[in-house]
């Protein structure tokens, strides 16, 4: 690519060139015949910004509260799996880039960096992805992690009870 990436679909292309094959395709894959991912891109290729045109927009404020955190746009950063297959830094980047825009990350469940390791990089509010185990214990043990180190809400996700056949990660095995 001659000059830096201006679009979403640039920066694909950008990690595509610099990501081996294989951790590309787990970024940018899906589960079963991937309908949901593609039924997810249609969705957000129906967004339309509205332009505002003849009006004062010198003083705009997108800042909002969530769970009385003030952040500074109504955007967050969802739990995502496995950063350092992208980054060395891994979630400890990405914490330190939540704190440097004021929003919120949650920190997944399957993250490369520990709990411990992203709560010492930065004061960025914090939230922590559980699974609820058919083991409690493991699952109170991670909640309680979670709380000593400053993480602020959990984020319940349930989608796994079975997990979907990723077809680009068998066929990369």
């Amino acid at each position: 690519m001659v000059s830096e990436p201006v679009n979403v679909n640039e920066f694909q292309e950008l990690a595509r060139g610099v990501l081996p094959k294989m951790y590309y395709d787990f970024y940018t894959g899906g589960a079963e015949d991937q309908h949901t991912l593609k039924q997810n891109v249609e969705a957000f290729q129906r967004i339309m910004l509205r332009p505002r045109v003849l009006v004062d927009v010198s003083r705009i404020d997108m800042a909002t509260t969530l769970l009385g955190f003030k952040i500074s746009a109504p955007i967050m950063i969802a739990p995502t799996a496995m950063h350092q297959l992208a980054h060395p830094e891994g979630e400890v980047a990405t914490a330190r880039a939540a704190a440097a825009c004021n929003t919120i990350m949650v920190l997944s469940f399957s993250s490369t960096c520990t709990i411990e390791e992203v709560a010492a990089s930065c004061n960025a509010v914090r939230f922590f992805q559980l699974y609820v185990f058919k083991r409690r214990e493991v699952s109170a043990q991670l909640v309680q992690r979670a709380e000593r180190n400053g993480f602020k809400a959990i984020v319940l996700t349930i989608d796994t009870p079975r997990l979907g056949r990723r077809e680009a990660d068998i066929r990369n095995k």
